[in-house]
């Protein structure tokens, strides 16, 4: 990690902890349970095998397809709108998380301590995209106060060009990011636009609806409401 971007990553990562103290959580708010060993076993060896990025895979081509074929029917592909969130869709937290035993306070630390790998497949669903003049947008649950350090994540991972990107509020401290991403997917469609693909790891990234159809990347590493 470069020191300017290490420099950024220390500072949000401070913040970020302290976003998510426990004195500020309830029963339940409360964090997952760290898995017990032999889920991590399992955990590894359905990425090590080849297994998640198989399914990874299928998953980005159908939404390729899907997207290839709106494209094709519409006026103006800039009216269409395709959603991407950011861990675990389109940013690998894998290794970091592996050297942490997958545990939840280690999440925390991965959304910013590392310059995370790309997920490839994802890559070029964001490339397909761009090239074709649909409209790109990141919505994930970081908070604000990690902007500068997300984008400079994203650049070194190589996802470039126009997009926008749409991160949690710092006051927005629900226990689910539903009411959240719902909110800022509708307000990607304002001005005749319409979300047309919505890409996420969690079921928590695809529910409330405003898009016309969801895809969902394999991520048996954590569940976030």
């Amino acid at each position: 990690m470069s020191t300017s971007l290490r420099t950024l990553a220390t500072g949000a990562l401070l913040a970020l902890s302290l976003a998510v103290a426990p004195s500020a959580a309830t029963a339940a708010d409360a964090p997952p349970a760290d898995p017990a060993p032999e889920q991590i076993g399992q955990i590894e060896q359905f990425y090590e095998s080849g297994a998640w990025a198989r399914e990874t895979t299928q998953v980005t081509d159908r939404a390729t397809a899907f997207l290839r074929e709106r494209i094709r029917r519409a006026s103006d592909p800039r009216r269409l709108v395709a959603v991407f969130d950011i861990d675990d869709t389109a940013l690998s937290t894998y290794d970091c998380m592996k050297a942490g035993a997958f545990t939840d306070g280690r999440r925390t630390a991965c959304v910013v301590l590392d310059p995370h790998p790309p997920i490839a497949q994802t890559l070029r669903l964001f490339r397909f995209a761009q090239q074709r003049r649909v409209t790109v947008a990141f919505v994930t649950g970081r908070p604000e106060y990690v902007r500068t350090t997300t984008l400079a994540q994203l650049r070194k991972a190589g996802f470039r060009g126009r997009y926008e990107l749409v991160l949690r509020p710092s006051e927005d401290h629900r226990s689910s990011v539903v009411p959240f991403k719902s909110s800022a997917r509708k307000r990607l469609q304002r001005g005749g636009r319409r979300v047309v693909l919505n890409i996420g790891d969690q079921a928590s990234d695809l529910a409330g609806g405003a898009a016309q159809r969801t895809f969902k990347l394999p991520n048996p590493m954590y569940t976030l409401p």
